[in-house]
């Protein structure tokens, strides 16, 4: 990690740009995840790797965010923007291309809602007093190259306003050839992290997701290019 403690920087020696991503802090917002298809459902549910075997089929979910709400320094998904285009990774113009393709579309949050439904399926429960009400929230996918990874944008209620708030998460199997160190079959270390090497795809998927997620998303991804990785398209 760099000096400053970016989760992000570019690696000299590997000539790669890595995340190193912390799996078993309580702060992180990097979780052991696994997915299982339950009655033609797929349920998502929490592991913790410091009790838990991981298995093959596990995800590290990552709640990625792009500038420190405070500081509206880049973090995480802002920093890597920008390392990926002064590393020559990315173009200006695939990055021009993207936004223009996805400025005026239709966004996530601006076009979905969550509801609730009642389960006619399921028994009355409970002594017979009660009925089974599911809400259910959209979740727009989005999958990316050959490791199975993925990308969910979540809608989710504000918690402190009124209305909608659309929420980004990467899933990156532990499997994945992009991840090191193996920990397949074991448990993590105490302070464990893994590092990920993302690709040119991985970022330009992320900025699509980013773009569609919501119109404050979009206008913060338009923003971070102009003023702080000044490319203005």
């Amino acid at each position: 990690m760099g000096a400053s403690g970016d989760i992000c920087v570019f690696n000299g020696g590997t000539d790669r740009i890595e995340c190193y991503l912390p799996i078993t802090l309580p702060t992180s917002k990097i979780r052991v995840k696994r997915r299982i298809l339950r009655d033609g459902r797929e349920i998502i549910e929490p592991v913790a790797p410091r009790r838990t075997r991981i298995e093959s089929n596990d995800y590290f979910e990552w709640q990625i965010s792009y500038k420190d709400r405070d500081t509206g320094e880049l973090v995480e998904f802002g920093r890597l923007l920008k390392l990926f285009i002064e590393k020559n990774r990315i173009t200006r113009r695939e990055i021009c291309r993207i936004i223009e393709e996805y400025y005026n579309l239709p966004t996530f949050q601006e076009s979905f809602e969550i509801y609730r439904e009642e389960n006619r399926v399921e028994p009355r429960l409970f002594g017979g007093d009660f009925n089974v009400l599911v809400e259910k929230t959209p979740i727009l996918r989005i999958y990316l190259e050959d490791d199975d990874s993925f990308i969910d944008i979540v809608l989710r209620h504000k918690q402190r306003a009124v209305g909608y708030q659309s929420m980004v998460f990467l899933y990156i199997p532990v499997s994945s050839y992009k991840i090191k160190p193996n920990l397949v079959g074991r448990t993590a270390r105490a302070k464990q992290r893994v590092i990920w090497t993302p690709s040119r795809h991985d970022i330009t998927a992320i900025l699509r997701a980013f773009m569609i997620a919501s119109e404050k998303h979009r206008s913060d991804m338009i923003r971070i290019l102009r003023d702080q990785i000044k490319i203005d398209c």
